[in-house]
């Protein structure tokens, strides 16, 4: 956890944040109440904001409709997924032209599967056009042209001949569970599509694990879990348990507010951002 703060800490730096760690909301009796998802690089990101009480949700979902109903001031998630939720939750507003931070998307592997890695990082690269085809029609709202992945039973007998992925179909546009189809869940997302396609370049039937988010990572190499696939950030804490492919996808952490807040209209920077995020609001 500590390399992981001081990473995310040193990235704040990098963009001339000092002020928002230093003094932002110190020592203050009122502060600001943000929501975030547990186990997310977001959660990691607002536990090191001096000043801010950090609420933590299942899924961002609940974590924005809990500060429409006036129990947080912000919510931070990362980008695609903000502008995702403001089109299913009305009343919200996506800061989206100053990030508070960037990162890397990587599928995380079991490391004792050595050859895994190196497979998956031939077909993210060999197959980027596709991936790409994939990635711009969920961020383009294309539904006509998505694509539905239904999950193969588990059968430990077939073990070589199964790509089981760990996810958290509550993370739209990446995955999500809609309807059934015969009995079964059916998912969708980028993620969700992206393993059947690797699944499918491996000539391996595809088993999709839906589990809470921050089970995720640590679920990859036990019960048979090959992959995680639930944009997961690459941090250093977390390639200490696990293997990651190259990124596949670069995002943005941001700040969502109500959509009649006003306060962050004339921010320019970052420092503005967090000023107003650090200000003391209302009482604990």
């Amino acid at each position: 956890m500590k390399k992981v703060l001081s990473l995310i800490l040193a990235v704040v730096l990098c963009l001339g944040c000092t002020f928002a760690f230093a003094s932002c909301g110190g020592g203050e009796t009122f502060v600001s109440k943000v929501g975030v998802q547990k186990g997310t690089t977001s959660e990691m990101y607002a536990n090191i904001l001096k000043g801010v009480k950090v609420a933590s949700y299942d899924t961002f979902a609940l974590a924005a409709n809990d500060m429409k109903n006036g129990n947080v001031d912000f919510v931070i998630v990362d980008k695609t997924t903000a502008n995702a939720l403001s089109s299913q939750i009305s009343g919200l507003k996506v800061i989206d032209n100053i990030p508070l931070s960037s990162e890397n998307y990587g599928i995380g592997i079991d490391p004792a599967q050595t050859a895994l890695k190196g497979q998956i990082d031939a077909i993210l690269e060999n197959k980027a056009a596709e991936i790409q085809a994939i990635k711009d029609k969920y961020m383009n709202d294309d539904t006509d042209a998505f694509v539905g992945v239904t999950s193969a039973a588990k059968n430990v007998d077939n073990a070589a001949g199964q790509l089981v992925v760990a996810t958290n179909a509550e993370f739209a546009p990446w995955e999500y569970a809609s309807g059934a189809e015969d009995g079964g869940t059916v998912y969708y997302g980028i993620d969700m599509e992206i393993a059947k396609l690797i699944a499918d370049e491996l000539n391996m039937e595809l088993v999709i694990e839906d589990m809470a988010f921050d089970n995720v990572v640590g679920s990859v190499g036990k019960q048979g879990i090959d992959i995680a696939m639930s944009g997961i950030t690459i941090t250093a804490e977390r390639l200490e348990v696990i293997n990651f492919s190259n990124p596949y996808y670069t995002e943005s952490i941001v700040v969502v507010c109500k959509a009649d807040d006003t306060r962050f209209d004339s921010c320019g920077t970052v420092v503005d951002l967090l000023t107003i995020i650090c200000v003391a609001s209302e009482e604990e």
